[in-house]
């Protein structure tokens, strides 16, 4: 397993060094790309929402669906990338087995999301959407938060979609774990000096008694690459 240093875009080229013409599966893209590619890659986008795919300028070429049943080409993806898109799913672990179908012979799976084993995942999971909507709009000062379009999106941080558990799914698909890391970003209410010293010691004390299962916030999202091993994964559980 790489060691994940460098930015996620250098170690993905390192990773696909020596192909020409890939192709690159944006899954859940919305409006926007979160990479930039070569000229000559081909981009397909794939999103339940049509005016975010007509929003995206980047596409070669759009499919409106989910990404839990879509329809995608077989062994046919040299890139997927999945971002920020896993915590919202019902059953992410049905687009798991999709990517991994339509993944190609060494091709990658980026995984990108919040981290549901920390205590800010957990509160997440745990709290209602509207408590989130609150959030947004009353902390982070997002005064449309909640409406039409507009984040938050309701949330179910399943527990399946857990770096343990996307590491034990790789292992029994055909996928070896190429990088995975954490990472973290500060949040508006850490503003507050009081309320930074409570959390950080909230955050200790629940990731000692959990005997470190339970992360804190420096383990808040994680990025993983898996890539699909030759002649692996055609039966996926």
């Amino acid at each position: 397993m790489a060691n994940g240093t460098g930015t996620l875009k250098s170690i993905v080229d390192d990773l696909l060094a020596g192909r020409k013409h890939i192709r690159i599966l944006e899954a859940g893209c919305g409006s926007m790309s979160h990479f930039k590619y070569d000229k000559d890659a081909y981009l397909v986008g794939i999103d339940i929402s049509q005016e975010q795919l007509d929003k995206n300028p980047m596409l070669n070429e759009k499919i409106l669906g989910d990404v839990q049943n879509g329809s995608l080409p077989t062994s046919h993806f040299d890139l997927i990338i999945c971002w920020d898109v896993l915590e919202h799913l019902t059953r992410p672990e049905l687009a798991l087995k999709n990517f991994a179908k339509s993944a190609n012979d060494g091709g990658l799976i980026l995984l990108a999301s919040p981290n549901v084993l920390t205590v800010r995942g957990l509160l997440t999971k745990l709290t209602p959407h509207w408590v989130h909507v609150l959030y947004y709009r009353h902390v982070v000062g997002f005064r449309e938060a909640g409406t039409p379009g507009n984040y938050p999106f309701r949330s179910y941080h399943r527990f399946g979609m857990s770096p343990p558990a996307i590491k034990r799914f790789a292992k029994k698909n055909g996928l070896s774990v190429e990088v995975c890391r954490y990472t973290s970003w500060d949040h508006p209410e850490n503003r507050y000096p009081l309320f930074r010293v409570v959390w950080t010691l909230i955050n200790k004390l629940v990731n000692a008694l959990s005997l470190g299962k339970i992360g804190t916030d420096e383990q808040k999202g994680f990025q993983i690459i898996l890539r699909k091993q030759p002649g692996q994964g055609r039966v996926f559980r």
